[in-house]
């Protein structure tokens, strides 16, 4: 079964809003003013519009995020360990404690702790899932 969604959507086609009532030119144009397209799509009930969903490049269909598939070397190191995340999707921006440290070039993320503490480590690409983040607690000496 499936339902008819009017969806509003942004120039990298990630949902804004959505909704089954009825949408008229005025919402359209209103929208399209603050940026976003608008498409009107039959979507499978299992499939409604979220965020974990975009418009595909035609804008004739819905798209799954990509579900993030990495590894950490360990989450407890010692002072001056070094981390590796591998499996990381080249064009990965790394946030550490809500601070951006820069977008990967490669699948290999390497770290080398240097501060004892814990330390939340989040992932963001266009059209991946929401990574909820990795927490890190970085021993002292001897811990």
């Amino acid at each position: 079964m499936s339902t008819t969604y009017n969806i509003f959507y942004n120039s990298d086609n990630e949902i804004a809003w959505s909704t089954t009532g009825n949408v008229n030119s005025a919402i359209i144009t209103a929208q399209a003013d603050l940026g976003l397209s608008h498409v009107a799509l039959a979507v499978s009930d299992d499939n409604q519009p979220n965020d974990n969903f975009y418009v595909n490049s035609d804008a004739t269909a819905l798209v799954e995020k990509t579900n993030w598939d990495f590894t950490f070397s360990t989450t407890t190191p010692a002072l001056d360990e070094v981390i590796n995340v591998t499996g990381l999707p080249s064009g990965t921006e790394v946030f550490m404690d809500g601070v951006s440290q820069g977008t990967m070039s490669n699948t290999t993320l390497t770290l080398t702790v240097q501060e004892p503490g814990k330390y939340k480590i989040v992932f963001q690409k266009l059209h991946y899932k929401q990574h909820a983040g990795t927490e890190v607690t970085v021993k002292r000496y001897g811990e």
